[in-house]
């Protein structure tokens, strides 16, 4: 009799909490339900997910999983420890948010600086035409067709040496099919860009250049060492560079060790949706097959949750997001200004949307040919 009242009075509690909705989900067409399953949907086209459906099953879930760990909890000893283990975890994570996370620069005269110079920046350099991305002439096309701001990758070579180049296989630029971390800088050095006589720079050949023609520099990182964490150091403070370089990347890792190296340094979070289960910008080509898919895409909006959130940018002590510049809008550039991060755009090559981003948001951006945009 007991055990038939108990359910009853489950089934009436989850009657009163859910029936509304249970009677509206009841009349949703199937493809609103596949719509509302679709990974990818979620983020590129809310819209079309009925999200009273995925409250509801989420709902469902959690109810029916402490469910179950309730009823098992009173036989099971080990039940009991995971049900306390669970319930810790986000209190865990909160404090190692506080405790880990690093201060973000407030009322720094070389940060204001940086972001008021800055309006537009050549992704790689100004490259274009028979102009090969990052060389230094490519840094020279930016002064010369009206930016401020030359963005270039660094990679490592077998010997320790920073050079750039934004692959880590140079048979895309040089044609040469071999890894730059297998390479050592005398290989390096002989490299030419495909169809010139123009060698690819060393990291301390593109800063020297940028510094003596005034232009400022993205350092976009893709492997940080201890050897890079004192060069960047060794170049900041030998030529004063804290108004003039901004060090990001898609690895929070590697941020988090420069601002760690250097708490002066202006450091950015660089994101796009999809990152991390698609290889293209427009997010088409799967990174994985199956299964690792899958994974990928449920990761995608759980990095997307922390990105748009500013959670994670917040904990790296970032001074700017660097969103693509697809997923930039101006509720976004509100938030990060309540949190007191910049926002930045990659990569416009829209004349339309550069003036939106220019003379609208007032977003600064990257563009792979300065010279093409309006004035």
């Amino acid at each position: 009799m007991w055990t038939r009242t108990f359910y009853s009075m489950m089934v009436g509690t989850l009657l009163q909490l859910f029936g509304r909705e249970f009677l509206q989900l009841t009349q949703l067409s199937k493809d609103d339900i596949t719509d509302s399953f679709d990974v990818q949907k979620l983020v590129t086209q809310p819209h079309r997910v009925n999200m009273d459906l995925l409250t509801f099953i989420a709902w469902g879930i959690i109810v029916g999983i402490i469910y179950i760990l309730s009823l098992l909890a009173l036989k099971f000893t080990t039940i009991r420890v995971i049900i306390v283990t669970l319930a810790f975890i986000p209190i865990a994570l909160m404090i190692a948010f506080f405790i880990f996370r690093i201060p973000q620069l407030t009322n720094e005269p070389h940060k204001s600086q940086f972001f008021s110079a800055w309006k537009i920046g050549g992704h790689r350099g100004s490259a274009h035409d028979d102009i090969p991305e990052n060389s230094l002439e490519a840094f020279s096309a930016v002064k010369r067709e009206g930016g401020q701001l030359a963005e270039m990758d660094i990679q490592i070579t077998l010997d320790g040496v920073p050079v750039i180049c934004h692959d880590a296989n140079t048979v895309r630029v040089t044609g040469v099919d071999k890894d730059i971390s297998t390479m050592n800088i005398t290989e390096f050095r002989k490299l030419r860009f495909t169809g010139t006589n123009i060698s690819l720079p060393t990291f301390e050949e593109a800063v020297s250049y940028c510094v003596a023609n005034d232009i400022m520099m993205i350092w976009d990182v893709k492997n940080v060492d201890e050897n890079l964490l004192k060069q960047f150091v060794i170049q900041m403070k030998t030529h004063n560079l804290y108004s003039k370089v901004l060090v990001s990347g898609f690895n929070p890792i590697d941020t988090y060790k420069v601002k760690m190296a250097d708490p002066k340094i202006l450091t950015g979070f660089t994101w796009r949706n999809w990152e991390l289960s698609t290889t293209d910008e427009a997010a088409r080509i799967p990174r994985f097959t199956g299964a690792l898919n899958a994974i990928a895409s449920v990761l995608d909006v759980l990095v997307f949750g922390l990105a748009r959130s500013l959670i994670m940018p917040k904990f790296l002590g970032s001074d700017v997001i660097f969103y693509h510049v697809n997923d930039i809008s101006s509720f976004l550039k509100t938030d990060a200004a309540a949190n007191n991060i910049y926002l930045a755009g990659w990569t416009s090559n829209n004349p339309t949307e550069q003036v939106w981003l220019r003379d609208y948001l007032n977003v600064p951006f990257l563009t792979d040919n300065v010279g093409t945009v309006p004035h």
